[in-house]
């Protein structure tokens, strides 16, 4: 049975914690979902759209990972767990929701964890670091947040990936991305990918540089499955060169 455990109220309005016994989820807003997670293991990802974002981890090998948006910490313990000598960051707006991830959702305090309590659009203004992987995951209780659809963002984030880094985006499958933003990305990166994620989400990764030309391979592909604890293929199948029409 589900059952608020939690409830807060901050200037952007309700933040729930909710919990069935196996699983924890954060709702912000009346239910609205954001992150879920099995208690016994919060490091796997549960969401479609964030398992499909690990798949940048096939493309590149990073020393450094930035997460705009954290939610319940659900990506950024994945990130943890996959690179345990890298660097991650994660940037969120609301300092509850940070209170709440630590407190709620076991996400741990370590030297190799740096949380920025900032607006994503102010953090990348005046970002002076550069990431091997920047994740753009910002949504709230009424939808994507409208700044990530702005091709002032893609330059944005493109200035705070480092020169061979991937930028990754968690689109919403009821928007359709303007020629000119796709035409922003491809003026940026390299290389596109994007994977209808089959959740609702469609996940776009954009690399400074290709990727490693041993991305599909098994030798590749099987050791990262089993230590983000769930199969990669059915993801696989969904990824698709990105291309302008």
């Amino acid at each position: 049975m589900l059952k608020e455990i939690h409830r807060c109220v901050d200037k952007y309005g309700a933040i729930q914690v909710l919990d069935d016994g196996a699983k924890r989820y954060l709702a912000f807003g009346n239910d609205h979902e954001q992150s879920c997670q099995i208690k016994a293991s919060p490091h796997i990802p549960q969401h479609e759209y964030s398992r499909a974002i690990m798949m940048v981890l096939l493309f590149c090998k990073p020393q450094s990972v930035c997460v705009l948006g954290l939610g319940g910490g659900t990506s950024v313990m994945a990130f943890m767990n996959a690179l345990p000598e890298g660097q991650v960051s994660a940037v969120e707006l609301r300092p509850e929701v940070v209170k709440i991830a630590h407190h709620y959702f076991k996400l741990p305090k370590h030297e190799n964890l740096v949380i920025h309590e900032s607006d994503a659009k102010d953090f990348l203004i005046n970002n002076k670091q550069s990431y091997d992987v920047l994740v753009a995951d910002l949504y709230h209780h009424h939808g994507i947040d409208e700044f990530q659809l702005q091709t002032a963002f893609i330059d944005q984030c493109a200035r705070s990936t480092s020169d061979g880094g991937w930028l990754v985006l968690n689109y919403w499958l009821d928007h359709e991305i303007p020629e000119t933003l796709l035409s922003h990305l491809h003026d940026h990166f390299e290389q596109l990918f994007v994977c209808n994620s089959g959740g609702g989400n469609w996940i776009i990764y954009a690399g400074k540089i290709a990727a490693d030309e041993d991305y599909l391979e098994k030798t590749r592909v099987k050791p990262l499955a089993k230590t983000l604890g769930f199969s990669l293929n059915y993801y696989l199948k969904r990824l698709k060169t990105l291309t302008l029409t």
